[in-house]
């Protein structure tokens, strides 16, 4: 499980496509103040903090639809970068 320390940016990017929710943190600074935890707990964490209620529903087509936005692109140029 990829954990908060492989993150492979400085900025870590989260949004909601249900909700319209965007927030942005610094990745040191949460390894500073949170240690390091897999990218599910954080993602997780994050969405509860922000008040949503659909992050532990377990209806699928009613779950909360926060993920990493920019992730993929991350590892993508990552992965060119080897």
């Amino acid at each position: 499980m990829p954990m908060l320390s492989d993150y492979p940016g400085d900025k870590i990017l989260v949004g909601c496509i249900r909700c319209g929710m965007r927030r942005q943190y610094d990745k040191a600074a949460m390894l500073k103040a949170g240690d390091d935890r897999t990218l599910a707990m954080l993602l997780d964490e994050i969405v509860r903090r922000s008040g949503c209620v659909k992050v532990d529903n377990v209806n699928i087509y009613d779950r909360c639809g926060a993920k990493y936005e920019d992730l993929l692109e991350l590892l993508k140029a990552a992965r060119r970068h080897r």
